[in-house]
């Protein structure tokens, strides 16, 4: 008996690293495009497209887990998938050492937490 009940979860566990997967790879290509086409707009050299989706990440990350926690019901494989796959990849704070850091890091940190407040606040009106 034991051995049927472990095969469910294990399922549950390939479901979940395959959900995770897809979405971060959805996340990355997004964060590619977008950056992308920032940079072709705004040119120069700081990192408009890079600030711009961490920002929209943080927002969106509080967002969508509020809405996900409090409002719409969806199973924990799949808000996980959204939070650590989708926003895993979309977001690129693991670039910080590649950039001018002063003005980076604060404007993402300071901006990156008022927009986290912002939407969770905006869920919460839902």
């Amino acid at each position: 008996m034991v051995f049927e009940e472990a095969i469910p979860a294990l399922c549950v566990a390939h479901l979940r690293l395959i959900l995770i997967a897809v979405f971060g790879a959805v996340g990355t290509l997004a964060r590619y495009g977008l950056q992308g086409l920032v940079h072709v707009r705004t040119g120069g050299t700081f990192p408009y497209g890079t600030l711009l989706i961490n920002l929209s990440g943080c927002f969106l990350l509080g967002l969508i887990g509020q809405l996900t926690l409090n409002r719409l019901v969806i199973s924990p494989d799949w808000r996980i998938a959204i939070a650590v796959g989708f926003f895993g990849g979309y977001t690129t704070f693991s670039s910080l050492g590649w950039v001018p850091a002063t003005t980076y890091v604060a404007a993402s940190v300071v901006i990156g937490l008022l927009l986290s407040v912002a939407g969770i606040r905006l869920a919460n009106r839902f």
